[in-house]
């Protein structure tokens, strides 16, 4: 496990995934809040998108600051003993100010979370309209502040335990997405696209 603070090294952990948990604290509560959140990464911003009655975009539309988790599991890591066994993963904190994204370049971002999710979708559903993207907040935080812890590799298993009858090894792991089920009310005749079928989610690298 290390601290990792090279930019293009956090970039692609970040560009590995879509969901991250977003941490603020709300003035003269004890606690902070902390709720997961669909994002994407372009051009040195992390974006976040929500209903604009959102607590956490007000937060940061109002100027306050919030930290951003990421972490993806590679993998189990089974050692000779108990105090050694561990997890490879990759994992981001992100901390910063957020500023409100609007007009064409809000427009784009939605679509830029479809795409997130979804890749391909947006390009065949139905457009956004005037309501939904009224009823939309929109906000980016620059990705300065931030650092990345990351597990890779075997066991650190001591010498003297490596004579041990005790499996030790990686166990990978990753999401497993199950087949496209289509909705109860689907038109009939409509098929499933290809870009449905190769959806990803989480460790897309």
């Amino acid at each position: 496990m290390r601290a990792e603070y090279d930019e293009q090294v956090i970039c692609e952990v970040l560009q590995a995934h879509s969901l991250c948990t977003v941490a603020y604290i709300v003035a003269g509560e004890a606690a902070p809040r902390i709720i997961p959140q669909l994002y994407f990464v372009k051009d040195n911003y992390l974006y976040l998108h929500g209903n604009r009655q959102s607590a956490l975009l007000k937060h940061l539309v109002g100027g306050g600051e919030v930290a951003v988790s990421v972490l993806l599991v590679d993998g189990i890591v089974v050692a000779r003993s108990g105090f050694n066994c561990s997890m490879n993963y990759r994992s981001v904190s992100l901390f910063g100010k957020g500023e409100i994204v609007e007009e064409q370049a809000k427009a784009d971002a939605l679509d830029l979370f479809v795409e997130a999710l979804i890749p391909g979708h947006s390009q065949n559903a139905r457009p956004t309209t005037t309501a939904e993207n009224a009823a939309t907040t929109v906000v980016r935080i620059p990705l300065g502040d931030m650092a990345a812890k990351i597990r890779a590799g075997d066991p650190s298993d001591p010498e003297e335990d490596l004579v041990l009858d005790t499996w030790a090894g990686t166990i990978s792991a990753g999401y497993l997405m199950g087949n496209p089920v289509p909705s109860g009310d689907l038109k009939e005749g409509v098929h499933v696209p290809d870009y449905i079928k190769n959806v990803q989610f989480g460790g897309k690298s």
